[in-house]
């Protein structure tokens, strides 16, 4: 079960949702927050969507609260793999109406626009700060670093992030094309569990990059089962772990 932690109280919520539950999220983007710290709140928005839609086999409806709907058609066509959402909306109740029930539930970069219409539970994203020429790298080098500090820590993109993100993106996907040269073996089952309930426990990414770094450089684990294992977590990443596949080695 996917729990989420307020940063001021420390109090626990869960986002239970059982196989088949139809689970509805909303991704808020308030009119005074700059691009970046809004790329934030879809890209851990579209995280949260996949931990409950891939690792749990819940069907997630997904929608955008927004003033500015052109800001937000064009960060969810920038290649970050945010999933499509069923449609944006300018305030709660628009989305509400819409989906045919209450939102199960938020996730907001803040914003004085939008706190006190805000109901339900909420997962508060810290604003990222550009101190990069962010675009144009890779969207999935920056959706990487976005993605792998605490959602709820400030966070300065900086060149030095993008260069770290991009190196460890690139090694793990040349390491997935080689393991795919490999028979096929399941991953192993406490390691599966243990990446689970990171993701679990208020979304834990850096924690998972922790233990992906620790199973890449394993010789215990056989290169199949590695294989499987990234495949499965990049599900969730949504890096492109598997682009080198096919391709003839460096």
């Amino acid at each position: 079960m996917l729990r989420v932690r307020d940063p001021v109280n420390g109090a626990i919520t869960p986002l239970g949702a059982l196989a088949g539950d139809i689970v509805r999220v909303g991704f808020v983007l308030a009119s005074d927050a700059d691009e970046l710290s809004c790329t934030r709140v879809l890209v851990i928005g579209d995280l949260v969507s996949r931990v409950l839609e891939d690792l749990h086999s819940a069907q997630v409806l997904t929608a955008v609260i927004a003033d500015d709907r052109t800001k937000v058609d064009h960060l969810l066509r920038s290649d970050l793999m945010v999933r499509p959402v069923c449609d944006v909306f300018c305030d709660q109740h628009g989305a509400e109406t819409y989906l045919g029930r209450p939102l199960d539930f938020l996730v907001t970069g803040g914003g004085a626009d939008h706190e006190t219409a805000l109901r339900g539970p909420t997962l508060a994203v810290a604003p990222a700060r550009c101190a990069a020429q962010y675009w144009p790298a890779e969207p999935t080098t920056l959706r990487f670093a976005l993605a792998k500090v605490p959602y709820a820590w400030p966070l300065d993109v900086t060149d030095s992030l993008l260069e770290r993100s991009e190196r460890v993106v690139e090694t793990w996907r040349d390491h997935v094309a080689q393991w795919s040269r490999h028979p096929s073996r399941p991953i192993p089952s406490t390691w599966r569990a243990a990446v689970i309930a990171a993701l679990d426990d208020d979304l834990d990414v850096a924690r998972l990059v922790a233990m992906m770094h620790e199973l890449d450089r394993t010789g215990i684990v056989e290169p199949g089962a590695k294989f499987e294992a990234f495949a499965y977590l990049d599900r969730v990443l949504a890096v492109d772990l598997m682009r080198n596949l096919g391709r003839a080695r460096r």
